[in-house]
């Protein structure tokens, strides 16, 4: 049996989108490989090696310290160290394939210099344009890091990526490149739990935001909705670097309509589902090239849906029926987006979750990953 390397900066214990993506693909390789999964472990934590994850899985760690991810140039020099150091632990453990994947930028030229043998990478952000162009001095880091990051993902013999914005960047930077799409979507056991949802009204009027708390989903627009809209109710499920900050802004203006629930597990999340009238997510507009895997969930429930945000995500909410987009951050708009599902009745979509099961279902996208490692094995 052949062996892959698999190497990512996200997997368990972490809970997060690029876990499940992760562990998607994996399930779906073992079925013909042996899979090595060298990961960089959440900050501060030290997990065991898990020697046997399952019969064809091992697990690996690199430890990562804790540091502030909060400034951009911290973070980018940690993530550099880290993303050095699981190339090189790579090595130590020989492999027919190497699979690296991001969003951890630094994985792209860390992993193409510094592991040895035939390498996929599997892109799932293109994160350094994220970075503010406020400055000439972030200009030139821009710059520097675009041209860095186009030379390095060249050093692959294969490249995926997860969405169409994705697609165009590389076939415009690097015309000569072997690429596959391979989407982010939602696993089949999670969609048969939600395809189960059934209409009913909901009394008061419920908004529910499930998913990270941070700079990017910037949802303080909630809370401000929330002041202004007395009569509705908000949950807010999830946790992050904004997540104290606002729920304390919310105690302190004495807004009790809006609940912040923290994290908490996989049936809870039904249980709000069943009882929210519509859904909302929301990204910055600088991260209109991003697509937040939670809204493959959001419309697999066939309820509406308001989309904050513009770009790559606001073009998949507009292919849905009974879904809303306004620009992220307006509060005017959002109002009257509310208002536009709050003087109606319920309504499901079922379109909605057939358009999900026929695009995106976990399993189905990860076989092509399967596909993309034979076809690279046969070649000399």
């Amino acid at each position: 049996m052949k062996t892959i390397n698999f190497l990512t900066g996200n997997f368990i214990p972490e809970n997060c989108a690029g876990t499940n993506r992760i562990l998607a693909l994996v399930k779906e390789l073992e079925k013909k490989y042996r899979i090595n999964v060298i990961c960089i472990s959440e900050k501060g934590d030290k997990p065991d090696d898990i020697v046997n994850f399952s019969k064809n899985v091992s697990v690996f760690y690199v430890h990562q310290k804790n540091y502030d991810s909060e400034k951009f140039y911290t973070r980018a020099v940690h993530e550099f160290y880290y993303a050095i150091k699981l190339a090189l632990k790579s090595n130590k453990f020989p492999c027919d394939i190497i699979i690296a994947t991001s969003p951890q930028m630094f994985i792209i030229p860390s992993v193409g210099m510094f592991s040895k043998g035939k390498k996929i990478i599997d892109i799932r952000d293109l994160v350094w344009e994220y970075i503010d162009e406020n400055s000439l001095y972030n200009k030139l880091v821009k710059k520097v890091i675009t041209i860095f990051m186009k030379q390095t993902i060249k050093l692959y013999e294969y490249i995926t990526v997860t969405n169409t914005h994705e697609y165009r960047w590389i076939l415009e930077n690097i015309p000569s490149a072997k690429i596959e799409k391979i989407t982010n979507g939602i696993e089949s056991f999670k969609f048969d739990e939600l395809n189960t949802l059934t209409e009913k009204e909901v009394k008061p009027f419920t908004l529910t935001y499930i998913g990270n708390v941070g700079i990017a989903q910037n949802i303080k627009v909630l809370v401000d909705i929330a002041k202004k809209m007395k009569d509705i109710k908000i949950n807010i499920i999830g946790e992050g670097n904004k997540y104290l900050e606002l729920k304390n802004y919310a105690r302190k203006n004495q807004i009790s309509n809006i609940t912040f629930f923290g994290k908490v597990n996989r049936d809870e999340i039904i249980k709000f589902y069943e009882q929210s009238s519509v859904l909302f997510a929301q990204l910055d507009e600088k991260f209109k090239a991003a697509m937040p895997s939670k809204l493959y969930e959001y419309a697999s429930t066939g309820l509406p849906i308001i989309y904050a945000g513009l770009g790559e995500a606001r073009s998949f909410i507009n292919r849905l029926e009974n879904c809303t987009t306004i620009n992220p951050g307006d509060v005017k708009a959002l109002e009257v987006a509310i208002k536009k599902y709050k003087d109606k009745p319920l309504k499901f979509s079922e379109n909605n979750k057939k358009f999900i099961y026929a695009n995106f279902i976990r399993e189905k996208q990860s076989a092509k990953m399967v596909d993309i490692v034979n076809k690279l094995l046969k070649e000399k």
